[in-house]
């Protein structure tokens, strides 16, 4: 009997009273209200704050019950989306939890979350990836966020390949991690970007790209293999993000030879660019290299 009440005095709480008074067993009923009255007549959308501080509660009850909520969301509740999203940093924050059910919980919530949202919210998501990236964040919150990162390519694969200029940079910092767990993840996520780069010229070079940003003195073999294609293909923001770091690395090489490749793989990729704004990311890394070389290289055909 004081179960059937129970039950029938949780149906008829708020939203906001069920946040308050959150337990493993609520997301149902929570999802099913999200879904009946919308984000905003439920009361979901002004009381994100309390789950986002649940999940990221030191209570492990109380933080696993919140993360299992957002999970829930995250995957039956799409209209929601824009607000169960918020719950990510908290998730990242959770992944270095000494308890394994709070860190099993943070991690298949973030995934979920990263999963299931729009193709075209995707970008909205990496301010709080990229914040939990710096090498002072925990190895376990950072971690997490590369595996994030790895699961664009399946889910929104246009978006993540327009999203590279900023993603790369980013990644590519964390491949030279002391820790072998963030150095693996950021493999893996570099490893998917380059999977959407969408050029096939340089398709069968993915490999070899991926090695020469943690062993740079295979640089100078791959500008040279590079140097000798005949790009065909229109090139676009995704397969620029993944070779101008190569490039740029090319260009600061103390073989002349090189330095030369270097600058005609950028003259021969430059003439396939047809939208400007692709390019201009990268202009301000590459003008003042080639102007450097230019002047410094005695050959004056270099």
């Amino acid at each position: 009997r004081s179960q059937v009440c129970s039950r029938d005095e949780s149906e008829n709480m708020s939203l906001e009273e069920k946040f308050n008074a959150l337990s493993l067993g609520d997301e149902a009923s929570i999802c099913d209200t999200v879904k009946a009255e919308g984000v905003e007549k439920s009361g979901f959308a002004a009381s994100i704050d309390v789950l986002v501080a649940k999940c990221d509660s030191s209570d492990d009850d109380e933080s696993i019950a919140a993360l299992a909520t957002a999970l829930a969301l995250a995957e039956g509740c799409p209209e929601a989306e824009a607000f169960t999203q918020k719950c990510l940093t908290s998730c990242f924050n959770q992944a270095a939890s000494k308890n394994t059910d709070v860190r099993k919980a943070a991690e298949a919530t973030a995934l979920a979350i990263c999963q299931k949202i729009n193709p075209f919210g995707m970008k909205s998501l990496l301010p709080q990836i990229f914040a939990s990236l710096p090498v002072e964040k925990k190895w376990q919150t950072r971690e997490l966020a590369l595996k994030c990162i790895a699961v664009f390519n399946k889910t929104a694969p246009r978006q993540l390949g327009n999203a590279l200029p900023e993603i790369v940079p980013e990644v590519t910092a964390c491949m030279w991690d002391t820790k072998k767990q963030v150095k693996a993840a950021a493999s893996d996520a570099m490893q998917s970007a380059l999977e959407v780069i969408g050029n096939k010229d340089i398709e069968h070079m993915t490999e070899k790209i991926l090695r020469a940003i943690t062993k740079p003195k295979d640089v100078p073999e791959i500008m040279h293999e590079m140097a000798g294609v005949t790009f065909v293909q229109s090139v676009e923001s995704a397969a620029l993000a993944m070779v101008v770091p190569l490039l740029l690395r090319g260009l600061r090489e103390k073989q002349t030879a090189t330095k030369r490749q270097s600058a005609v793989i950028i003259n021969n990729m430059s003439k396939l660019v047809d939208n400007p704004l692709d390019a201009a990311p990268f202009l301000p890394l590459l003008l003042p290299a080639l102007q450097t070389n230019a002047e410094s290289i005695a050959d004056p055909e270099a």
